[in-house]
């Protein structure tokens, strides 16, 4: 309530009223029209920028794929390779295997039996290499 009576309490005051200069015509500046186009032109530097960026960017691409395929290329002759030495590995251990036991004492003796052979000790001599 108190704040109603307050409003009362002060009284209006005039409008103030400010004189505007005169203008002259010199001094006022008609706004221009700015045509503002949809897209700017390029330039033709721009244009050589963009063409060369372009290239250069489709060689990247080009080297970055051919990498790649390389790579997988390499990769796959590896992995052949690689299952080539295991098998010769393979055949090498099972070739080592048949000729111990084709040249085992017990197979010689009784191939030498078989034959008519004897065993004399006083001839045999151990050589090492």
């Amino acid at each position: 309530m108190a704040q109603n009576n307050l409003a009362e309490a002060f009284p209006a005051s005039k409008p103030v009223k400010r004189r505007i200069p005169d203008l002259k015509e010199e001094t006022l500046h008609k706004a221009k029209t700015v045509v503002i186009p949809k897209s700017l032109p390029f330039s033709k530097f721009e244009k050589i920028l963009i063409t060369f960026c372009g290239i250069i960017l489709t060689g990247l691409m080009i080297f970055v794929i051919s990498g790649k395929i390389a790579l997988s290329s390499a990769e796959h002759n590896l992995s052949s390779s690689q299952a080539q030495v295991t098998k010769i590995t393979s055949d090498n251990s099972n070739l080592k295997q048949e000729v111990n036991q084709l040249s085992s004492r017990t197979r010689l003796n009784k191939i030498a039996k078989q034959f008519g052979l004897s065993l004399t000790t006083q001839n045999i001599r151990n050589v090492n290499k």
